[in-house]
Formats: C-alpha cells, sequence, structure tokens
C-alpha cells in the first residue's frame, strides 16, 4: 500500500510540474523577446560539472561573443529533496531554467533533461541536442520502451521526452537512423556535424600531453604500456546501476605486469561503491591503478595503448586513435535481452569480444596478431565520420552562423 500511494504522488507531482508549473513559466518568460546573442547550456545532476561536450561549446561561444549562460538541472536543490511536497515546492528553481531559456537563440542539452519537454521552443529558438555519447551503440530512449531497461509506453505517451529538439548532432551518417528512433524524431533534423568533444583527439599536442598527465597522478606506471579498462555499468536503470568486477587481477598482474599496467575509469554512477579487496591491492598496487575521478576521460583514452570495454560509446572515440581495443563481453546474452543494440554485436565490436582473464591476457599478450587495425579504421570510417577535429565549428555555425 505504502509504495502505491508513494508511487500515485510521485505521478500527481509530475502532471503538475509537466502541464502546470512548467508551462506557467515558459508563458511567462516568452513575453520578452530572443536575445539573439545569448545561449543556454542545460544538463542534468548526475554530472558534478558541466559535461565535456557542453564545456568546450561554452568555451567556443563565449570567445565568439556570445552571452553563455549554464543551468544545472532544475531538482539540485536541497529543498527538493525533503518529501513530496519539500520536493515539489523546491522545484521552483526550475523557473531559473525557464527565465534563461525563454529569451535564449539557443539550448545546448547533452543528456535527458525532462524540464525542457514540456514546451516546444519559440519561433526562432534552437533546441540542440549534442548527446553525451559518439555512435550508436546500446539502445536508449524510445527504443528501449516496455524494455526492462527502459520506460514503459504508457509513461512515454503521458509524458513525451526528446519530443522539442531541433537539432540532434551525431557522429556519422550512419548512425542517424538510431538517433531518430530513439528520439522519435524527424531523421531530417539528425545532423552529422560531428561530437564537441572529439576535437581533441585531433590535437596532437592534447594525445602527446595524456600519458603525462597520467604519469604524474600516478608515477609508479613507468615506462609501462597502459591497459586501460573501462566498462559501462549494469542495472536497469541509472539511478540502480552497479559496477561488477569479473577481471583477476592478481592474475593479470602476474602474466602481464612487467610491461603493461591496468588503469582503471569506471562509470561515475558506480565508481563510489567499487573496492578493490585489502589482500588484492597489496599485490597489485603497483599494477592496478584507479583513475575513474582524477584523470578525464578524453584524457584517459588518449594515454592508453590497449582499451579494454564491454558495451560502452566510448569505443567510437577511442576509435580515433586507431589502437587496439577488447571487447569483455561476459554478459552478453544477459546484457542484449535487458537494453539490447541497434547493430548485432558478434559483427559490429572492432575487436576480439573475450570473457574471462584468461583470454583477455591471452589476447594482450598476442595483440598484434589478435587486433586488427584494419577493423578499427573501417569502424571508424563508418561511425565516426564527422569528427575530424572541426566539430565546434560547423555546430555553432549550423545552428547560429557563427
Amino acid at each position: 500500500m505504502k509504495k502505491k500511494i508513494k508511487k500515485t504522488l510521485s505521478l500527481i507531482r509530475r502532471t503538475i510540474l509537466y502541464y502546470v508549473i512548467w508551462p506557467h513559466y515558459f508563458r511567462k518568460y516568452s513575453k520578452q523577446p530572443i536575445d539573439e546573442k545569448k545561449v543556454v547550456f542545460a544538463y542534468a545532476d548526475t554530472f558534478k560539472k558541466i559535461p565535456d561536450n557542453l564545456r568546450c561549446m561554452k568555451k567556443y561561444l563565449e570567445s565568439k561573443g556570445y552571452n553563455c549562460v549554464a543551468i544545472e538541472h532544475a531538482e539540485n536543490d536541497p529543498a527538493a529533496r525533503h518529501g513530496f511536497f519539500g520536493r515539489l515546492l523546491g522545484l521552483k528553481v526550475c523557473e531559473d531554467f525557464f527565465r534563461e531559456y525563454c529569451t535564449a537563440k539557443a539550448l545546448f542539452l547533452n543528456e535527458f533533461y525532462f524540464p525542457a519537454y514540456a514546451c516546444k521552443p519559440r519561433e526562432g529558438q534552437r533546441v540542440v541536442q549534442l548527446w553525451h555519447a559518439c555512435g550508436a551503440f546500446k539502445k536508449w530512449g524510445y527504443s528501449t520502451a516496455d524494455k526492462s531497461w527502459g520506460a514503459s509506453r504508457k509513461e512515454l505517451q503521458r509524458f513525451p521526452i526528446h519530443n522539442t529538439y531541433t537539432d540532434v548532432c551525431v557522429s556519422s551518417p550512419k548512425v542517424s537512423f538510431a538517433y531518430a528512433e530513439a528520439f522519435q524524431c524527424p531523421e531530417s533534423i539528425v545532423k552529422p556535424l560531428g561530437v564537441p568533444r572529439t576535437d581533441v583527439f585531433f590535437d596532437p599536442n592534447f594525445v602527446a600531453a595524456s600519458r603525462q598527465i597520467l604519469l604524474k597522478r600516478f608515477p609508479r606506471i613507468g615506462s609501462r604500456k597502459i591497459i586501460l579498462y573501462a566498462p559501462t555499468f549494469r542495472g536497469n536503470s541509472i539511478l540502480e546501476s552497479y559496477n561488477e568486477n569479473k577481471l583477476d587481477f592478481i592474475k593479470m598482474k602476474e602474466a602481464l605486469g612487467d610491461e603493461y599496467v591496468l588503469v582503471l575509469k569506471l562509470h561515475p554512477r558506480t565508481a563510489k561503491a567499487f573496492r578493490i579487496p585489502s589482500h588484492v591491492k597489496e599485490i597489485v598496487g603497483d599494477f592496478v591503478f584507479n583513475a575513474t575521478r582524477s584523470v578525464e576521460i578524453d584524457t584517459a583514452l588518449c594515454a592508453a595503448d590497449i582499451v579494454i570495454s564491454d558495451y560502452s560509446s566510448l569505443v567510437f572515440e577511442y576509435s580515433l586513435l586507431e589502437r587496439p581495443m577488447l571487447f569483455f563481453a561476459y554478459d552478453l546474452k544477459e546484457y542484449d535481452d535487458a537494453r539490447s543494440f541497434y547493430f548485432k554485436y558478434e559483427d559490429f565490436v572492432p575487436g576480439p569480444i573475450v570473457t574471462d582473464t584468461k583470454q583477455i591476457i591471452r589476447a594482450i599478450q598476442n595483440v598484434e596478431t589478435a587486433c586488427d587495425l584494419d577493423k578499427v579504421r573501417r569502424f571508424k570510417a563508418d561511425y565516426m565520420s564527422a569528427c575530424d577535429g572541426h566539430s565546434l565549428e560547423r555546430i555553432a555555425h549550423d545552428v547560429l552562423g557563427v
């Protein structure tokens, strides 16, 4: 009964917000004229700071004389976290978002942002989804409706999402269909203009400096090569996400420790709960280094000689470097059933699929024959063709005529 009441109250709250409060704010602040030099960047409080796509776009537009306003998630307010009515009243901070958005020439998003879907943009406004991932790997949005990962279709009909975009920027024409499906939008607004945060992968100075940044943080790496382990999370939702460590660190050190180190870059949602048992840490302390909180992902990727991932989209940007990748898919069937992919996993990934530590060790010891770099290059050409170091310029010109 208690669970049912909580669910009912949550539904009432969402209905009031989506159909009453947010439209009221939109009407209120849309009475003012649009400022042609004002741009808003909005992001969820799952990010501890403004996300990379938004951050570099903001910096670029500020250099062009735009007034750029960053708005953190409207629910990120202490008053919004105490009981139903406290949350409802606390969400008045959403007014900050609408006050800025309603008079802006453009709104840039990097993820799901619920308040932005309550009202269609004004004539002359652009709502641009940069998305936080490159390519198209595991499904999301409307593509996962009624799956264990996604929302129910009934809920999506009641509270439509991703429904206000005027522009969706992607990394290649080959993935446009996936974004149109995930956002239930016309494919005509899905534009292969590139992904802003990939521009740094074409900066030789940035790429060259990345290893030194990692060495400064973990000097014990020394002259050894870097294996980056960067898995995605498990679980049926972001809020219920968790990490599983299926690697045998001790065996990896015994076999690879003279030539390699293992650097961990875990999903931020699962990093806090991750622990290496003390008895294992004593043995592998000079081999395993956790860079999750201390090193940015683009730096870690550029410093890595080999990447081990699973279903994470970071393999798209790593392909820009044309380096070896392994795919640790020990739970492929279960993950596919819960989430599914836009392409058949076994045919899609540009590297060997491994399911245990023994196979990983063997693949790394024979990396030159196990990993086909021509396959990586074809993958890059297929799914990252719009990323060439000039994504920022192209998107800014398309949206704002800069």
